[in-house]
């Protein structure tokens, strides 16, 4: 994927992150990751993601079915993430309204949300209700992250550090979009993500043996999706929609 510029316009409040931050911080000046266990479903994901493709496209619900989960992901990484999680979880409301619209139908699939956006010259609408397809192309580059990051922890051993793993991964996804600022805090969190086998057994409901096994299928399950929605976006020459 070629490589873009930062998106300035604000699709993070910088004082939300400062004061995530300063949240995760203990008195003795550590940080903490996250202090609620075994509360992500790799198994939800999947099943999302399988049903997301379909013969008339790819299901909006679905898709959003999926990132509800997801979200838990990111609020499992500390409160550091709470900057991503609560934007995701914002972008996902702003597509289910467009779901609950009485324009809802046009909003069943990607596919049909993107053709009817481009044919009324909406897809760069801010406002109240941004467009969209706007607003999945936010959800669309955290699930690059997403699904890179599962790869890599799959492949990975027992004893590897997953923030090795994170900041790589995070260096060439999401990274590309956030101001300095957010960049830097970021690599401050990930950096004291614990090992594999210690972040899946605090972060998962299933057993560690279970969750290496399934990650990897969600991130099969889920490559076609963003991979289908990729190739609209670039089709559609919508990319880079601030």
């Amino acid at each position: 994927m070629a490589e873009v510029e930062a998106d300035k316009n604000n699709d993070f409040d910088l004082e939300i992150v400062i004061k995530s931050f300063k949240q995760c911080r203990r008195e003795d000046g550590t940080l903490t990751i996250t202090s609620v266990k075994h509360d992500f479903d790799v198994t939800i994901v999947y099943n999302a993601f399988e049903k997301c493709v379909s013969e008339s496209g790819l299901l909006l619900d679905e898709y959003i079915s999926a990132f509800y989960e997801l979200i838990r992901f990111f609020k499992l990484m500390g409160r550091m993430f709470a900057f991503v999680s609560n934007d995701l979880e914002e972008k996902i409301k702003i597509l289910e309204c467009h779901r609950q619209s009485e324009k809802g139908y046009h909003y069943e699939t990607i596919q049909s949300m993107i053709n009817y956006e481009m044919e009324n010259d909406i897809t760069s609408v801010k406002g109240q209700l941004p467009s969209g397809s706007r607003t999945l192309l936010r959800l669309h580059r955290a699930l690059e992250f997403i699904l890179m990051f599962m790869e890599r922890l799959g492949r990975s051993s027992d004893c590897d550090k997953t923030s090795h793993i994170a900041a790589d991964v995070y260096k060439v996804t999401l990274g590309k979009y956030h101001p300095w600022l957010v960049q830097k805090m970021a690599s401050v969190v990930m950096y004291l993500l614990p090992s594999r086998q210690h972040l899946i057994e605090t972060m998962c409901k299933q057993s560690y043996d279970q969750v290496l096994g399934l990650i990897d299928e969600a991130q099969e399950v889920g490559k076609p999706v963003y991979d289908i929605t990729q190739n609209l976006y670039e089709t559609h020459k919508i990319l880079n929609l601030k």
